[in-house]
């Protein structure tokens, strides 16, 4: 948690200490630098785990529905949401853009596409499994860089808290939609394809890309096999919103492009929001991230009730 909050408020007061320090520094060559580094890494992680890969074969593609039911739930909920919070943010659904350049979202996904692929491939072609315990060190200290760099960047923006205050008590509003959107999305894929009882289905939507979290307490309150199932599952959720991200705030709007991250969006995902989005929406986007990650274990000790 203090290596994803340090940075980030570090960078925010440097740059509001010292804007023009911060002014002269390559904010923007970091920031992508650090991106791809980083989602490059998270992919070496991925293929080079025999386990993760060995249940992709076995369970891949049940996990792969459910993840992107969970994501398209998400969306269509935080979509329909956004007309009636519009006024509020001032911001017409689609409006919304990254800093950097409009229409650049299509080339931020394949960035990020071809980065993730990257990883994977080195990580199941050349890199070791037991440089595992490496590849999650490294993964940390980026992710504190790019973090660094979002805070900078937040620094030099006058009135990037501006969501948050508009929108007051509304704020709980889009991780309460994320929560329905989710777990309705993985119940009604579960409903036309019966695989899964609607409870597990429910339960595995709950982890909302929180794949470590959800996968140890499914595994303890249910089987191994769902366990398996709920770790695959929010990887590719996390994998889906990596790519996806910049495309959903283009083509939907700011606030759908929220959903697909789910609990990730306060940490990994925040550089991708922040990119593909805009620094307006990254407040919002931890808050959004830190109240799904406080509703993991409680829900899924819900459903894995029943």
């Amino acid at each position: 948690m203090w290596t994803i909050i340090i940075p980030l408020i570090a960078g925010y007061v440097l740059a509001a200490k010292k804007p023009a320090l911060v002014a002269r520094l390559p904010v923007n060559i970091l920031t992508n630098i650090s991106l791809v580094l980083l989602l490059t890494v998270m992919g070496a992680r991925i293929g080079a785990d025999s386990e993760v890969v060995g249940q992709i074969t076995r369970i891949g593609l049940q996990a792969f529905v459910l993840a992107w039911a969970t994501v398209i739930g998400s969306v269509l909920i935080l979509y329909l949401l956004q007309f009636w919070l519009r006024r509020r943010l001032q911001v017409e659904p689609g409006d919304s853009q990254p800093e950097s350049a409009t229409g650049s979202s299509y080339g931020l996904t394949i960035m990020l596409l071809c980065s993730v692929a990257l990883g994977i491939g080195l990580g199941i072609l050349v890199i070791p499994e037991t440089v595992l315990p490496v590849l999650t060190t490294l993964t940390t200290w980026v992710l504190s860089l790019l973090l660094l760099a979002i805070g900078l960047d937040l620094g030099l923006a006058a009135g990037v808290f501006g969501s948050l205050k508009r929108l007051g008590a509304r704020i709980i509003l889009i991780p309460a939609g994320i929560i329905v959107g989710s777990i309705v999305g993985a119940v009604a894929a579960v409903a036309l394809w019966n695989i899964l009882a609607w409870n597990e289905a429910a339960a595995l939507a709950s982890g909302f890309g929180w794949y470590s979290l959800s996968s140890v307490l499914i595994a303890e309150l249910h089987s191994p096999l769902l366990g398996a199932m709920a770790f695959i599952m929010n990887v590719f959720r996390e994998l889906i919103a990596i790519v996806f991200t910049p495309l959903v705030a283009r083509l939907f709007g700011p606030i759908p492009s929220l959903g697909p991250a789910g609990a990730t969006a306060m940490d990994v995902l925040l550089p991708v929001i922040a990119k593909g989005t805009g620094r307006e929406y990254v407040p919002l986007a931890f808050f959004s991230g830190a109240v799904l990650s406080l509703s993991v274990a409680l829900f899924i000790n819900i459903f894995m009730g029943f």
